[in-house]
């Protein structure tokens, strides 16, 4: 059933994905790529109007007594958490000021009573996590201070993918690799779960928009990246490993803090196996 997902997750991205290029070009929507080719800019938005609807198929299961599901509030919170990243970052596409970069740029600024479109997305972001780490935490009786860990990881995620969406391919390439990791945690954990059905969803259909972001024929966007960033951020969360909340948290907060002082490119030009990983498979 997981192969299964995984080509529906697959092919429905891949008929959709053409259309979401015509409206962009069609609206102006464009940028150029490192070629100076002009192509669709925030083409990632294919993932946001595309995932939630594919989300729906196991819970449908679960109504059906075929797998074991999410909760409505677990489910419906998720949907929320994660829409809102994708909308976040479709206005900073639309809105983009790029005379501050980083996080604490935007935030200087936010402090001094100016509003840029990082400082929006920081701003309302940590709001959305607020609001689906406290449902999250309403649907079980758990420890108290989960809470602020899980606000933390959905705040920082979404921006942490974002800060690797400077070459084609390489936000990605870094999802993928997180998405891999985690997946062992549910096959070694749970033979039945929504969440690992959802992985093998993502799976498909960031292969099926991969090559486009790879070969520069559009870019992800701070659309598809935040909300890649919260869907992972999400599902470590839905899932209530707390080894596992607590290791990437602590990940985030390191490259956050790298992210601040030192350039992720300049890090990577210099590593000759990280160098290898970025530059596989791009034009």
């Amino acid at each position: 059933m997981a192969l299964g997902f995984f080509f529906l997750g697959f092919l429905l991205t891949k008929l959709v994905v053409k259309f979401i290029e015509k409206l962009l070009r069609k609206a102006g929507m464009v940028k150029q790529n490192y070629r100076a080719e002009t192509v669709p800019a925030a083409l990632g938005l294919v993932f946001p109007l595309v995932f939630p609807l594919l989300a729906m198929l196991p819970q449908f299961l679960k109504l059906l007594g075929l797998t074991v599901g999410f909760t409505p509030g677990e489910f419906f919170a998720f949907l929320f958490y994660t829409t809102g990243f994708g909308l976040l970052g479709l206005a900073d596409d639309l809105l983009k000021n790029d005379d501050e970069k980083g996080l604490q740029g935007h935030l200087s600024l936010l402090r001094h009573g100016e509003l840029t479109s990082g400082g929006l997305k920081a701003l309302f972001g940590l709001f959305f996590s607020i609001i689906f780490a406290v449902g999250i935490g309403f649907t079980q009786r758990e420890e108290w201070w989960l809470l602020f860990p899980r606000i933390l990881l959905g705040a920082l995620a979404p921006n942490i993918l974002n800060l690797f969406d400077l070459r084609p391919g390489r936000a990605l390439k870094v999802f993928l690799g997180g998405l891999i990791i985690f997946l062992p945690v549910f096959l070694l954990t749970k033979k039945d779960t929504s969440t690992l059905y959802l992985i093998f969803l993502l799976l498909g259909s960031v292969v099926a928009y991969f090559p486009y972001d790879l070969q520069a024929r559009g870019m992800l966007g701070d659309t598809g990246a935040n909300y890649l960033g919260a869907v992972l951020a999400g599902l470590v969360i839905l899932e209530r490993n707390t080894i596992v909340l607590l290791l990437l948290l602590l990940i985030f907060i390191t490259l956050q803090l790298i992210a601040e002082k030192i350039s992720f490119t300049k890090l990577i030009e210099k590593n000759a196996v990280l160098k290898f990983i970025d530059d596989l498979g791009r034009e």
